[in-house]
Formats: C-alpha cells, structure tokens, sequence
C-alpha cells in the first residue's frame, strides 16, 4: 500500500505546519477530517480543497458538499467521493485548502514523500508537528445561526426584517391601497 506524506502549512506570520500521512486511496474528507484536527478547529465550516500549480493558483475544487446549483458549470468533486491518487500522485504535487469561508483559515500543502508499506498502522495521522496554531474566533463564530442568516441579509443591504427598503408596502394592510395606484406610483 502506498502512504503518501504531506507537509501542510498554515497560512500564518510564522512558519507553523504538520506532516501528515495518509493512504493514498483513502477520500479527501478523511484528509480533510486529520487536518481539521490536526489544527484545532471543531469542524464546524465548509472547507474545499484545490489542486495547485507550483504558483499555488487555484485548479480543480475538491468540495465537502456539492453545492452547484448550475449544471453548465465546471464540475465540482466531492470529497467523501474522491480518493486522493486520483488527484494527486507524484511527489511535489500542490493542494489548496481553504477552511472557514467566512473567516478564510488557507493552507499549503505539498506531498513531500511516497512510502510503500506493508503494516495495518492507522491512518491519516500527524508525524510532525512545528509551530503551534490557535484558530481565531471571530465575533461571527459567536452568533447563532439565526444571528448569522441576519447578519448576512444585513451585510447584502436588507434590514432586521429581511426588507430591502424598495417595497411601496409596509404590510398586508396596504395591500388595498395598492388598487388606487396608477402605473406611476400615483393615487
């Protein structure tokens, strides 16, 4: 069975990664599963992987959910469906992951070694570790769900209510008054 060694690394002010192995025919998700661990974080976001160029520009997503709505779009994979060796199988081959779209947490990761082994050991799992990494929570991370859907509407120009100020009509009462409008807004 082949092992394929990343190194994964934390877009940070200092130098902070992990070496993480895993099979490389296990899915994205279990990677994405060791790495969510591996640098504290609950888990509780969206995340996406990319394949990379060695200018780390952005190639195929690799999603935790398949959210495309539109099929003439490019194809989006998923990762509980997608074994790593389809994607990535030469040493040096980047990825991109992007964790928290809200509060973008980016790694770098580079697949740095391929081992051949015979042993049943667990994988995915860390082999080293340099730097510590402490997720920021934001004010965001704080709110409610509810809080956060407001919050959005809000950002996007809607108030408490879910209005965006353009209705002539502030509620079902003025639904009558409606009739005695002419086309210019005019009774």
């Amino acid at each position: 069975m082949s092992i394929y060694k990343f190194r994964v690394l934390v877009e940070a002010d200092e130098v902070i990664f992990k070496d993480i192995e895993v099979k490389s025919n296990q899915t994205f998700e279990d990677f994405h599963e060791m790495i969510v661990a591996a640098f504290g974080f609950d888990n509780s976001q969206m995340a996406s992987f990319y394949t990379s160029n060695d200018q780390w520009e952005k190639g195929q997503e690799i999603a935790l959910f398949d959210m495309n709505m539109d099929d003439e779009q490019a194809k989006i994979l998923v990762m509980a469906e997608t074994p790593i060796n389809t994607q990535i199988n030469c040493i040096g081959a980047h990825l991109l992951y992007s964790y928290d779209f809200l509060n973008m947490t980016n790694f770098f990761i580079e697949l740095i070694e391929i081992i051949v082994k015979e042993t049943a050991e667990f994988y995915p799992r860390v082999v080293h570790s340099q730097g510590e990494f402490i997720p920021s929570i934001s004010e965001d991370s704080a709110l409610s769900e509810e809080e956060m859907a407001n919050q959005l509407l809000k950002n996007a120009g809607f108030d408490e209510e879910g209005d965006d100020g353009d209705d002539m009509f502030e509620g079902f009462d003025d639904f009558d008054n409606f009739e005695n409008y002419d086309e210019s807004g005019n009774y």
